[in-house]
């Protein structure tokens, strides 16, 4: 422990091995792993249970959860010292319910039921079913990319149609969804003059890209960009 509070102090440097070690063998949420996983219920639970102990106090309305962030993972991302996930000091934080940028690398689905399972899981009383629990009743903003390709035949349409069936029967509740190819984007920041048309998802907001700062355009473009379903 002590290592790793010094390693973090440094912001990682003179322990890139140890920071190797949390970044690609540590268990990840967003990868479908239940170590992970089961360890993101938990805080989810341990801050919603906080949540809902309070109302507001000039009109007493009752706070509830949610997973909103907006802008926010970017300015809090340059505040935060270094993580013990192997995040550097000033980059990104993960935005709202997605995994952080470079834990998704099993696919779509795999992202998709990490954040199933953070949101609840399966009701265990009412498993006949189909029941999931919803810890977060203010809506939860998860943001994933595609490729254009993945809706490249009709075979692939359904494929996709499939996986957002089985998003919402999954627990999921705000898909936001972009349809980009990361080498346009670059281009797009190359040549702004010829993308002044190209709209994003941001995370509960669309904008048009050439309008959003190189730091958020990076962030959009180093998203995981699925291929294939």
């Amino acid at each position: 422990m002590k290592t790793l509070i010094d390693a973090l102090k440094r912001n990682w440097e003179g322990y890139e091995t140890l920071q190797a070690v949390a970044k690609y063998k540590a268990p990840k949420y967003g990868r479908d792993d239940n170590e992970a996983d089961e360890m993101a219920l938990r805080v989810m639970k341990l801050w919603t249970e906080e949540t809902w102990k309070y109302k507001t106090k000039s009109t007493n309305r009752q706070f509830r959860p949610g997973m909103l962030s907006w802008n926010y993972w970017v300015s809090d991302g340059y505040i935060l010292p270094a993580t013990p996930d192997g995040r550097e000091k000033g980059q990104f934080l993960s935005n709202a319910i997605c995994p952080a940028n470079g834990a998704d690398i099993n696919g779509p689905t795999s992202n998709t039921n990490s954040v199933g399972k953070a949101l609840g899981g399966k009701d265990k009383d009412f498993s006949d079913y189909l029941d999931y629990i919803n810890l977060l009743p203010n809506g939860a903003s998860h943001t994933i990319t595609f490729n254009p390709s993945i809706l490249r035949d009709s075979e692939h349409k359904e494929k996709f149609k499939a996986f957002l069936k089985g998003y919402i029967e999954n627990g999921g509740t705000a898909l936001q969804i972009n349809m980009l190819d990361p080498e346009m984007l670059r281009d797009a920041q190359k040549h702004p003059q010829d993308y002044r048309h190209l709209l994003v998802r941001v995370t509960g907001y669309n904008a048009y890209f050439t309008t959003i700062g190189k730091e958020l355009q990076d962030e959009v473009i180093s998203r995981i960009s699925h291929q294939k379903m």
